[in-house]
């Protein structure tokens, strides 16, 4: 948990905050029936280089040896967006810190076709800085569009949804550090999970209602699922337990599509 630097009134939703995270049992993903399900984790990137990234790929694996997912990491886009039999494979594709227009003509045709089938998505961070002003349904698949972002500090989180599998573990407000994203053609379609006080740090580009992690139940109709939190710029992030466990259930509900009460309808 981040502090330093933080004022008095942040410091008790801190202490608040702990204590609630070591009286919870929910530190690990709700485990459903499809358990054993597979996670593509692309990290390809172009225009920035997240050096969380190495971290973040840890976690990943370290998360997949626990045995909450089976996994293939990959940074080559040929290896797996070339053919819709081999990306088909996978119950959700994972864009973490990607930048830049990583995938070619042939390449987004297929993840199209993917997620048209009811392939699912979840975007980590630097994803909304993917294919920027080059592809409009990714902007509509991710939910919005980065729009500058203001470095490393610490705000205050607020939990809009406490029944999203993501987010059921968190207290009401959570204090943490991150690089806060602000965002453009933000889609009408998404169901927010959590939300910045622009107040606590200091930025008011966005104002009051300044959304930082969400979900869409149906894509276009598809019956795809799509995720998308901006959590996972610092390194620090993901040795995060409440980090971990908002990605584990992230991965769980757009792998399974089940809810917290596990019918396999979220809970709204």
């Amino acid at each position: 948990m981040f502090i330093k630097g933080v004022n008095c009134g942040l410091k008790k939703i801190v202490l608040l905050g702990l204590a609630l995270f070591l009286s919870t049992s929910t530190m690990m993903a709700q485990r459903g029936p499809d358990q054993d399900y597979q996670v593509l984790l692309f990290t390809k990137n172009l225009t920035f280089h997240h050096t969380s990234i190495s971290t973040g790929v840890e976690m990943f694996k370290d998360l997949s040896e626990e045995g909450f997912f089976e996994l293939t990491w990959t940074t080559i886009a040929k290896d797996w967006f070339n053919d819709i039999e081999d990306l088909s494979q996978f119950d959700v594709v994972v864009f973490m810190n990607t930048s830049g227009n990583v995938l070619n003509k042939t390449q987004k045709k297929i993840f199209q076709t993917y997620i048209r089938n009811g392939g699912n998505f979840v975007g980590i961070h630097g994803a909304a800085f993917t294919h920027m002003d080059d592809w409009d349904w990714y902007a509509d698949l991710v939910g919005a569009w980065h729009n500058e972002a203001w470095g490393n500090s610490t705000a205050v989180v607020n939990v809009e949804n406490p029944n999203h599998s993501s987010t059921a573990h968190l207290p009401s407000k959570w204090v943490v550090t991150e690089e806060w994203y602000n965002f453009r053609q933000i889609s009408d379609d998404i169901k927010v999970l959590l939300t910045v006080d622009e107040d606590t740090y200091g930025d008011d580009r966005m104002g009051d209602w300044h959304p930082i992690a969400w979900y869409q139940e149906d894509f276009k109709g598809t019956g795809a699922r799509s995720f998308y939190t901006v959590f996972g710029h610092p390194d620090g992030m993901y040795s995060n337990p409440w980090f971990q466990q908002h990605i584990l259930g992230a991965l769980w509900w757009a792998a399974t599509g089940y809810g917290l009460d596990g019918s396999g309808t979220e809970i709204n």
